[in-house]
C-alpha cells in the first residue's frame, strides 16, 4: 500500500485553496492548508511534510501581508527544517527576478496559476512520484532552473504566456 503524501499549501486566496484542495485532497496526498506562514512553518516542525506548494505572497502572521512572505517562507524551512522536501512556488507572477528570488531562497519548481489547477496537480504529481529526493538532486534541479530564469532576465524578458 503506498505512502500517503503529505502536502502542505500555503497560500492566501481562498478561491486558489478550494480548487487545488478539491483536486489533490485524497487523490494525490492529504492537504494542510495555511494563509500564515507562521503557523505552516510551526507544522512542518512537529508534522511529517513531504511537498510544500507556496504562494509568494502570504500573511506571515495574522493581519501582516507580506509580498515576499512566501520566499521568507522557504527560506525558513531550509534553513531550519529541511534541505529535502521539495518546495513548489505556485505565482501568477512572470518576472525572472522575482522567481529567481525564490529559486535562491530554496525553491526547487515553479508552476504560473493562470496556466490552470491542472498544471499545478501535474507538478505536485510528478514531484510526488520521485519522492523521496535528496539534497544533491533538488540542488541540481534547482540550479538547472535558475540558469533558465537568469538567461530570460539577461534577455530582459518575461516568462512565456
Amino acid at each position: 500500500m503506498p505512502i500517503e503524501r503529505q502536502i502542505l499549501l500555503l497560500e492566501d486566496d481562498m478561491i486558489q485553496t478550494m480548487l487545488f484542495r478539491a483536486a489533490v485532497d485524497g487523490i494525490v496526498g492529504s492537504v494542510t492548508n495555511f494563509t500564515e506562514s507562521a503557523d505552516a512553518l510551526k507544522i512542518m516542525e512537529r508534522s511529517r511534510i513531504d511537498l510544500c506548494v507556496v504562494d509568494l505572497g502570504v500573511f506571515t502572521r495574522p493581519g501582516v501581508f507580506h509580498q515576499e512572505g512566501g520566499n521568507r517562507f522557504i527560506s525558513m524551512v531550509r534553513g531550519k527544517i529541511s534541505l529535502t522536501i521539495p518546495i513548489i512556488i505556485a505565482t501568477s507572477i512572470r518576472k525572472p527576478e522575482t522567481l529567481l528570488s525564490s529559486f535562491r531562497s530554496g525553491a526547487d519548481d515553479y508552476v504560473l496559476k493562470d496556466e490552470g489547477v491542472e498544471k499545478v496537480v501535474a507538478r505536485v504529481k510528478m514531484w510526488i512520484a520521485e519522492l523521496p529526493t535528496t539534497q544533491l538532486q533538488l540542488e541540481s534541479k534547482r540550479q538547472k532552473v535558475l540558469s533558465f530564469l537568469e538567461k530570460v532576465q539577461k534577455a530582459s524578458l518575461d516568462l512565456p504566456e
